[in-house]
């Protein structure tokens, strides 16, 4: 985060709020909750956004990465939006503990 720069703060959780809203489309869960939005920097009303994927291959990449640039985007104060795609494989303990348990305790 950019401490130094309040609004830019403000902004970027701002963002991360406005990325809890947005689902990946296959298991129907919060890219935040599983764990692929790895990291929100906003700079001067640009927010760079990681975001990794459950499958290198995965098909719904244009579809995920244009659902994080508009959700970012819809918040007051960003201006331009980029999403970057991490290299590395996700993998479930990325996901938000309670996402985890929750799985666990779900027939297949």
């Amino acid at each position: 985060m950019s401490v130094d720069r309040p609004h830019d703060v403000a902004l970027e959780i701002a963002v991360w709020e406005a990325l809890q809203h947005v689902i990946d489309p296959e298991p129907g869960i919060s890219l935040l909750d599983l764990g692929l939005v790895q990291s929100v920097a906003v700079t001067d009303g640009r927010a760079i956004i990681e975001l990794a994927l459950t499958t290198p291959f995965c098909p719904l990449v244009d579809v995920m990465e244009h659902m994080v640039r508009d959700a970012a985007l819809d918040v007051p104060g960003i201006r331009d939006a980029e999403v970057r795609l991490v290299d590395g494989p996700w993998k479930p303990p990325a996901a938000a503990p309670w996402r985890r348990w929750l799985d666990e305790t779900m027939p297949p």
